[in-house]
Formats: C-alpha cells, structure tokens, sequence
C-alpha cells in the first residue's frame, strides 16, 4: 500500500468520514482527500496528528508493504539507549523493535547491581515485566512493592507511575514489553 491508502485504510478501520477525521486531527478534509489519492505529501506534524488520530504508531503510516517483512533481532542487535539511573552506572536499554510496524515493543534493560532506575514514571498501555537474570526491587504506584528474582514476572497498567531497582549483588537483566510502543 502507498502513503495514501494507508490513510485511507485506517480511516475507514476507525468507521471516520473525512469530515469526523478531519476534525479529530485538526486537518482540513480536501487536504484529507489529497492525501488519500496521492496527490499531496504529508509533512511530519501532518503525519503525527494522523497516528495520533489513528491511535497508531507514526512508522505504521509510512509502511509501504502489504505484508511486513520478518526482520529478526540477532543477539546484540537493536537500538541502544542508555538512562541515568540513581547510582554511579547507566541503566542501558535495548529496544528490540526496528522500524516494524509494531503494537507493542519489547525492550531488554540492563541494570548494574545498586542501581535505581530513577523516579516513578508512567505511559500508556500496559506492560509485561520478565527478570532474566538477577534480583529487582519493583515500585509500583504509591504503595506497591515487589521483589522479583529470576523467572519472575509481572503484567500491570502502565499509566500507574512505576519504576526499579537492583537488589542483587550483580547487574540484573530485564525484558519489558510495552503496547503500545512508547517511542
């Protein structure tokens, strides 16, 4: 599929006319209809307002194929980000998803031992919580405390402020996994 019948497949998907959409994403229906018959290009804050409208990610919009190629992840492979944690090391995520147009998005957090991941936070969607390796403190919302240790796992709401930290005596290995994708 093009650009524009991407558009015009959600929006039907979501049951809108392009009246109802364009009102929901504050773009006029004839720019609308230009862009569903592929006679304007989008500029990006076009397109953010339409996944934002679509409740998809803004890669889903851009995706050309019928069928997404599988594309996996080799051991080391993925996009690499680091975050301050409270402590003297960096907690580092790997983000296991690249460039799919992903429901949801698996992650791989690396956290050296006495290190905290910092303050609570919260996003939309749920999440899954696995411990590969080590000893996690969980925090969940104002009062909820979990420790997990290998093979443990959680599955919360994660628009409740959560955040942890590693009680082991070792760094400690998550795989997290969120719907939908936070980036």
């Amino acid at each position: 599929m093009n650009l524009g019948q991407t558009i015009r497949f959600y929006r039907k998907e979501k049951g809108l006319t392009l009246d109802q959409l364009a009102q929901i994403s504050k773009l006029s229906a004839p720019q609308l209809s230009k862009l569903e018959n592929g006679k304007s290009n989008p500029s990006m804050e076009s397109l953010r307002r339409l996944a934002e409208a679509f409740d998809v990610p803004l890669s889903a919009l851009t995706l050309t194929e019928e069928r997404t190629l599988l594309n996996p992840v080799r051991a080391g492979e993925g996009f690499l980000m680091r975050w301050r944690g409270k402590g003297d090391s960096s907690v580092q995520v790997r983000y296991l998803t690249q460039g799919r147009n992903a429901k949801m998005q698996p992650i791989i957090v690396a956290i050296p031992k006495g290190v905290d991941t910092g303050k609570s936070r919260s996003h939309p969607g749920d999440e899954f919580f696995y411990v590969l390796h080590g000893r996690i403190r969980f925090f969940y919302g104002e009062e909820e405390v979990f420790e997990m240790n290998e093979g443990d796992f959680l599955y919360y709401e994660s628009h409740i402020p959560h955040h942890w930290e590693n009680i082991g005596a070792e760094d400690a290995q998550v795989l997290t996994c969120n719907t939908p994708p936070v980036i």
